[in-house]
């Protein structure tokens, strides 16, 4: 799995019988907002934007860690610091390495709302 469950867990003992709807909020959020930093590490990299770059990266790797997707937050860890560095040259293969396991936290992040709600 690319997500750990057990991440939410903290939710879960402070929100007790409101954690689902919670999380399914959370869940929500990311699905609808997250593409947008993915598009940003792309567009940025393209106009060697590393100021833009950097704070996408940022984002999209703080907002990975709330779910446990440890990979993604890694790459998106990655990809800040390297925007940090002003050195955006030869970051395209790690970016679609990022789109790819994003793709995948996606579909497990979706799932995981399924089983919240029904």
């Amino acid at each position: 799995m690319s997500i750990d469950p057990s991440a939410l867990l903290p939710y879960r003992d402070v929100m007790g019988a409101e954690a689902d709807a919670f999380v399914v909020s959370l869940i929500d959020t990311f699905l609808g907002t997250s593409d947008q930093q993915v598009d940003a590490l792309y567009t940025s990299l393209a106009g060697s934007d590393a100021k833009t770059f950097t704070r996408s990266a940022h984002t999209l790797k703080s907002n990975s860690a709330i779910f446990g997707a440890n990979i993604l937050s890694g790459l998106c860890l990655e990809l800040e610091t390297a925007g940090k560095g002003g050195d955006l040259i030869g970051l395209q293969p790690k970016i679609d390495q990022l789109k790819l396991e994003y793709e995948v936290v996606c579909r497990e992040l979706a799932a995981l709302r399924q089983s919240l709600v029904s």
